[in-house]
């Protein structure tokens, strides 16, 4: 099974916990700047989510939703 990451960018304060704290390397911060001026964690495009959840459990805003999807 594959699994997404999606980052919910109105709840993310930018704190990196979910970048350091993922085992795969699938997330990054954002360049671009949030209405309030945050930088925003986002997945990159190419990493592949094993679907463990430590950045959803890291994550201290709720601002991390993991999704099991269909592979192709």
């Amino acid at each position: 099974m594959a699994h997404q990451v999606r980052i919910l960018t109105t709840y993310c304060k930018g704190c990196e916990l979910c970048v350091h704290a993922c085992p795969k390397g699938v997330l990054e911060m954002s360049q671009e700047l949030t209405e309030i001026g945050v930088r925003p964690a986002r997945p990159k495009s190419d990493a592949e989510c094993s679907g463990c959840t430590l950045c959803y459990l890291v994550c201290p805003d709720a601002a991390i939703e993991v999704w099991q999807t269909q592979e192709a």
